[in-house]
């Protein structure tokens, strides 16, 4: 008895920390950091940021974004990148630095502007960038939403995959 209790508080448990991110969903998380949030009297924007120190973002198979830039704060990363969301089609990787001041941004270009594609292949969740000088493509692997303060943000983790063949 005490033994189904144990594996039943544990499948509960795996369930609340990771659960399943529908297109639909990431979506609409894209959506939201396209608007202006008002709130205590200040307003910003719900940003998409990732890690980028040594050009994690770039370069790991394994890559966390976070849809709040509290989070870089919090966790004092020196190096962003920001992923933009333009419109539906279109999202550019803002790469930028914090920790000295004043803190800046790189000027984006044509390489880093891509078009974007959501897609759900065998009920796992794939986003493909590319653009004519790059392809970048990630399964989203894990979602969980948490709180830092008032503010609610998502933390999805990106495993790096080779190219796709998708219609």
């Amino acid at each position: 008895m005490k033994f189904r209790t144990i594996i039943i508080i544990i499948l509960i448990g795996q369930s609340c920390f990771s659960q399943q991110l529908t297109k639909k969903g990431f979506k609409n998380i894209i959506k939201e950091s396209r608007k202006e949030i008002r709130k205590l009297g200040n307003a910003y924007y719900s940003k998409i940021i990732s890690n980028n120190k040594d050009s994690i973002f770039f370069n790991s198979k394994k890559v966390k974004i976070y849809t709040s830039i509290e989070i870089a704060k919090e966790k004092e990363y020196c190096r962003t990148v920001e992923l933009r969301f333009v419109n539906a089609k279109k999202a550019i990787f803002i790469d930028c630095q914090n920790c000295t001041e004043p803190s800046s941004c790189y000027v984006y270009t044509d390489k880093n502007i891509y078009k974007y594609r959501i897609k759900e292949i065998d009920n796992e969740l794939y986003i493909f960038f590319t653009n004519k000088y790059n392809e970048i493509n990630f399964k989203i692997a894990s979602f969980k939403k948490d709180k830092l303060s008032w503010r609610k943000y998502y933390e999805i983790e990106f495993h790096r995959v080779k190219q796709i063949h998708y219609r």
